[in-house]
Parts: C-alpha cells; structure tokens; sequence
C-alpha cells in the first residue's frame, strides 16, 4: 500500500514555508529601512558640510570686497594703499607712515592714518558688533562676520646694532612700538574701533609685532627691503571652529562605513 505525506505533515511544511516566508519579508523589511535611513544621514551630514564650505568661500568674498573698498575709498583721499585679497591684508609701506628706523608717526603718516580711521570707522561696524549709537550704511553682503582686525608690524632683515636715539634696541621692538603706534592713532581718530566687537563679544582690534620674520620679498634687495618694511591690517573672517569642522567631516565618514 502506498504511503503518502499525513496531513498534519503537509500542514506543518506549509506553517514552515510561510513562516521562513515571513522572516524573510521583515528581514528584508528591516534592511530597505536601514538603508534609507543610511542614505538620509549621508545626506545631510554632506549638505552640513557643503553648507559650511559655501559659507567659507561667500565670508572670503565679503573679505575681498571690504577690502577693496577700504582701497577705493583711500585712493579717493589721494592715499595709495597695497591690498592682498587672498591673505586678507591691507598693507601701508614704511615710507607712508614713518621715518627709517623709527616709530614715531610722520606729518604725512598721521594723516594717511586719519584717513584711515574715518574708513574703517564706515565699513568695519558692517562687519561686527558696534555701540548702539553706531550708525553706519552697509552695502549687500554675500554673508561673513570679521573676527579679527590685526595691527601687524614687520621690519627688514638688518639688525638693529646699539640703540637707536628713540630707545629701540631691536627689530622685535620696533615692529612692536610702530604696530602700537598705528593702533594709537586709529582708535585716537575714531574711537569707535576700538569698541567693535566680534560675534563672541571680544574686540576685534589688536596689535603684534613681527620683526623681520614675516617678509613679503625674500631676495637680497634694497627694493626688498623697503617692502618688507610695512604695517599689515590683517582681516580675519569668522569660520567654523576646527573641532566643529573635524566633528563634521568624522560624521559623514562614519555614515559612508555603515552597512
């Protein structure tokens, strides 16, 4: 006599089937639901981090325009002055401002200066945080808030030899006391400057001082050296802090590892 399958054995082989069946289903359920929320995440950990380059590249364009508007405005006062957009640097050479080898401001100087104030006191409260008393018309603006404005001094590569009849004794304080020296009459003209704060609510203006070791011209010159001899107004533009930078970009590249 033929044997067949019972069926409670046919019943159970089905139960199995459609159970398999099922597990199947929710695990593939449960990967599709993965995925996507993998690909949402990478998603937008990289629109995060384009966002942030964007924002670095239009707060350099507001640098470059506030820069050559600063220049604009100057020429417009008979004060020739040297921008470097890239570096974010207004440059005032020596012969502009003071006597070779001294730190006391010339006629002309304090005047280029005053010049100066009255600029940087109409374009720089656009750019940060004044008193409210400040009043200023801003042009448009493709984005970007100033940080830092640094007052730098830079000198030639000859040694100071003795002591000079102002009391310098060295390249370090030269720099240093012209860099004080501009500060002096910057924030002396327009006092305004010297309130302007960045968005942490720190004063945007300082000073420093860096003999010879910062030079525009590295060859064996007088031409050279007359060009390394200069005050710097460094601009600094707001950015991301690095470790927000650094947080971001680990993100996206542990969003791109996951299964």
């Amino acid at each position: 006599m033929a044997l067949g399958n019972s069926p409670h054995k046919l019943e159970d082989e089905e139960s199995y089937f459609v159970s398999m069946t099922d597990i199947m289903v929710g695990m593939l359920f449960i990967f599709i639901i993965m995925l996507m929320a993998f690909a949402l995440n990478l998603r937008e950990q990289e629109e995060k981090f384009a966002d942030t380059t964007e924002s670095l590249i239009q707060a350099n364009e507001t640098r470059r325009q506030m820069l050559e508007g600063i220049k604009e405005a100057m020429e417009r006062h008979g004060v020739k002055v040297i921008i470097d957009t890239e570096n974010g640097v207004l440059r005032l050479p020596e012969e502009l401002l003071f006597p070779r080898g001294e730190f006391q401001l010339t006629k002309r100087g304090e005047e280029a200066l005053t010049r100066l104030a009255d600029v940087l006191a109409a374009i720089l409260p656009c750019y940060s945080k004044a008193p409210p008393t400040v009043v200023v018309e801003c042009p448009p603006s493709k984005g970007g808030r100033l940080e830092a404005v640094f007052v730098e001094g830079h000198t030639d590569d000859r040694p100071v030899t003795g002591r000079m009849a102002s009391g310098i004794r060295s390249n370090w304080e030269l720099s240093t006391a012209r860099s004080i020296q501009t500060y002096n009459a910057l924030v002396g003209s327009q006092p305004t400057l010297s309130l302007l704060d960045n968005d942490g609510h720190q004063r945007i203006l300082g000073v420093s001082g860096y003999a010879e070791n910062r030079p525009v011209r590295t060859d064996d010159s007088e031409e050279a050296r007359s060009a390394n001899r200069r005050i710097d107004l460094r601009f600094l533009m707001a950015t991301p802090n690095k470790d927000y930078l650094a947080r971001m970009q680990e993100d996206v590249h542990k969003a791109a590892r996951k299964p």
